[in-house]
């Protein structure tokens, strides 16, 4: 059992930029956002709402983001721990905004999040017009 969950956290702490498939890295991307909300939750009722804030973005951008990063310094990998970082941002946000009554901070993080994840989408669709194109035009 101990051997499982220590499978599941070596590869949950095992970057993925999940380039191939748009619904893996959608969901990594509400994941994240959950954790940075579980994250700015679990100190909000200690701390001020901005400093549950802060603590959640940069601890995890801090002891998750840049320790993946510092293992793999490539663009690839800035893209996706910046990418990662953010949504746990826009997730510590949520949780602030929602306990704090605060409607204009959740409605900008909502669409943060949105865009983000529309974004993030459309760059890894791969529409059958498209590999179509470049069947095309590679054989000219």
């Amino acid at each position: 059992m101990i051997a499982k969950l220590l499978l599941i956290l070596a590869d949950l702490s095992t970057p993925s930029a999940q380039r191939d498939s748009w619904f893996s890295w959608a969901a990594g991307q509400v994941a994240h956002a959950m954790i940075g909300a579980v994250l700015a939750g679990g100190v909000l009722f200690i701390v001020q709402p901005i400093w549950a804030f802060l603590s959640a973005a940069l601890s995890y951008a801090a002891l998750k983001e840049l320790p993946d990063f510092l293992q793999d310094r490539t663009w690839a990998n800035a893209r996706d721990c910046t990418h990662d970082a953010l949504f746990v941002t826009a997730g510590a946000a949520l949780a602030v905004a929602i306990e704090g009554g605060h409607d204009r901070l959740f409605i900008v993080a909502v669409i943060a999040a949105g865009i983000g994840l529309w974004l993030g989408v459309v760059a890894r669709l791969k529409p059958p017009i498209c590999s179509f194109l470049r069947k095309e035009f590679h054989h000219v």
